[in-house]
Formats: structure tokens, sequence, C-alpha cells
């Protein structure tokens, strides 16, 4: 079947059309031909250009390295070597690929390229100082002591994760004998990029500043004034309102024997597990923050239990549980799996739901941050 079009002059079109710069040069660097990108660029006509070698047109300069660029080509594009050229105005300076394919090389090059790869590799090294940041406000340890023990399973579902948690012992200065006062917080900022790894950072430092600013040692400690805090600054910042943040902040007061609690808009509740017939949701919350609300909606409350020995608490981000494989979620598997471990300790338990969450997952991609702190209030 014959055709009604001429296919290389379709080519020729396309390739005048593109902002690369294209020579096409036979075997022995003979230009035989040259699009309208590169032609503007010297300033010589296609006509001027054919039967030219690539090297009369290479600056005296940069003849012996072009000659040896020329002489390396392969059928794999070469990395960007910058050349400056003889144009009718005199010179110009191109970074330029070049390849071999049949018996045809091909030259060419954008500056738009080159730019980009400048911008990308800056990127880079931004993200990857931005990792770095991330991974060092993490805690590096959490605490185990002979009354109470916590334990950490974080994983990004990017290089740069959303999610942020930490847990520490309140100094109480001189009444750190009359004290035992744990607080542990797990937020998780919407997306999980670069922007929301910095703003999950700010959340850190802002609750960090709470204790450095406000509070005072010996005082009751509300999770529900250190909310107050956090949220008085994140408005003060302005962020866009495209970002949610939630936070689920708990204190374990080991004197009085409670836990305390305030949530701010985590909608997958805690689990305290008591035994294995008795499960508790920590199911009171209030609002996400975002800046899209005004301040007067929030309302946070205080919410307490009484500890006992022996109890486990499971917090998370619903990237655990809302993960998904054969379109059903981990969660009512990993609510029947807890009450099956409950009994072992902390970082045993955490060891246990990493197999457990893979073997579901068959190590598949995950879908969003995964933070779950496990908190075991040991035997008396």
């Amino acid at each position: 079947m014959g055709y009604d079009f001429d296919i290389l002059e379709i080519n020729n079109t396309i390739a005048d059309t593109i902002d690369d710069h294209f020579l096409v040069c036979n075997l022995d660097g003979k230009i035989i031909f040259s699009n309208k990108a590169m032609e503007s660029n010297l300033g010589y006509t296609n006509m001027e250009l054919k039967g030219k070698s690539f090297l009369d047109i290479i600056a005296g300069i940069h003849k012996n390295r072009a000659g040896d660029f020329l002489k390396s080509v392969s059928e794999k594009p070469s990395d960007w070597e910058e050349f400056l050229f003889n144009c009718k105005e005199g010179l110009t300076k191109l970074n330029i690929k070049i390849f071999q394919k049949n018996n045809y090389i091909y030259i060419y090059g954008n500056e738009k390229y080159v730019e980009y790869e400048r911008i990308r590799r800056r990127l880079d090294i931004e993200i990857t100082n931005a990792i770095k940041i991330h991974k060092q406000s993490l805690p590096k340890s959490l605490p185990n002591t002979e009354k109470i023990s916590f334990a950490s399973l974080y994983i990004p579902a990017q290089d740069l994760g959303g999610d942020i948690f930490d847990v520490f012992k309140v100094d109480n200065g001189l009444l750190n004998d009359y004290f035992e006062q744990y607080v542990c917080f797990i937020a998780d900022v919407s997306g999980h990029g670069l922007d929301s790894a910095m703003l999950a950072i700010f959340v850190k430092e802002t609750i960090n500043s709470y204790f450095r600013l406000k509070h005072i040692p010996g005082q009751v400690l509300s999770p529900k004034e250190i909310m107050d805090f956090f949220v008085e600054h994140y408005m003060k910042e302005g962020y866009p309102i495209e970002y949610l943040v939630c936070i689920f902040l708990v204190v374990f007061d080991l004197k009085t024997g409670e836990l305390t609690y305030c949530n701010a808009g985590f909608h997958m509740c805690p689990l305290l597990v008591v035994d294995k017939d008795h499960v508790v949701e920590l199911n009171k919350g209030g609002l996400p923050i975002s800046t899209a609300l005004d301040i007067e909606l929030y309302d946070y409350k205080d919410h307490s239990l009484q500890l006992s020995s022996e109890m486990t608490l499971f917090i998370m981000s619903d990237g655990l549980p809302e993960q998904r494989s054969h379109k059903k979620p981990y969660e009512d598997r990993l609510k029947k799996f807890i009450t099956e471990i409950y009994n072992l300790k902390p970082a045993h338990i955490v060891k246990r739901i990493h197999e457990d969450f893979n073997n579901f997952t068959k190590y598949e991609k995950i879908n969003d941050d995964i933070t779950l702190v496990v908190v075991k209030l040991l035997e008396d």
C-alpha cells in the first residue's frame, strides 16, 4: 500500500520546530543535516552548513577536544560537553551531547537542558540536606526505664516524610525527684515531600519551645495547653491553607498514675490494650490544624485515664492501618495482631508488626508515611 505523504519532509518539519539544536554528520564528521534552531544559533543557512566538517565550525581552542569527542562516539548518548563554535557573528558557546545510530553521528543540545540539569543538581543537594535535617529531628533513642518503655517504627513513603514524632522525659529541674512525666507526640503533615518535611520539623521545634518558654517545673502538665501554644504559633506563621497538621500528644505522669492526651485531627485513634479482651480507643479529639480555619474554632480538651501495669498503648499515623494490599487495608489485621503480641516488650512488638506489615504488603511501595510508637507500662 502506498502513502500520500513524505515521511522525510514530516521529520524535517518536526526537527525544525523544536528548540533542540541538531546536527547530523556522517561517520567522517561531514554535516549532512542541520535544523532551524542550530542554523539560527550559528547564523548559517542549511546550504552553508552542509558539506562542512563538524570540526570546521569549532573554535580553534577546542578543535582537539572536539576531535576526541567525535572519536569517542557510541550508541549511548555522551555527557554534556561545552564547546565554542565559530558562527557568523563571532563565537558562541553551546553545550552538546553526541551519539551514533547506524551510519550517522547525531549532535544535539539545548541550553534549557543544561539549565534544567544545573537546577536539578542543586535541588538534589538541597533535598539530600533536607533528608539529613529531617532524620536528625527524629529521636535517636527512646526512654526505656524500669517503669515505662517506648519503641518506634518510622518508614517515609518517599525520601522525605511528612510525619515526625518525639518522646522525652520532662525536665522539672530541682523538682525532678518529685515528678516523673513523659511526653510523646506524633505529627502528620499533609503530603510527604520537601515542604511537608520542613513543616514537620516546625511542629517539633514549636512543641519543644513550649518547654523552653512556658513550662514551669512542678506545674500540672496539660497537653491541651501545649496544643493551644502550637496553634497560636502556627497561625502567626501564616502557612498556606492547603496544609493540614494532625497531632496526637500524650503525657504519662508516673507519680499520679495518669495518662492525659489531646488529639488534633488524628482520625486513626490510638489503641490502649489493657488485656487481650479489653482494647480501648482513645477516640476523643478535635479539629486538624490549618490556617483555613479561624483560630476561635479550636477548642481542645484534655482527656485522662488511669495507668495500670502492663497496659500497652499503640499510637500511629494513618499510613500504617490504611495501607492496602489486594484492596484490603491493614487496619483490621493490625487490630487483631496487637492483641496477640501486646504482652511483648515494645521493641519486640514493633519488630513483629514490621515483619507482619511486610508480609501483608509483599514489600510493595507504601502510599503514605508510616509512624508507630508503642508504649508499655511495666510491672511495679
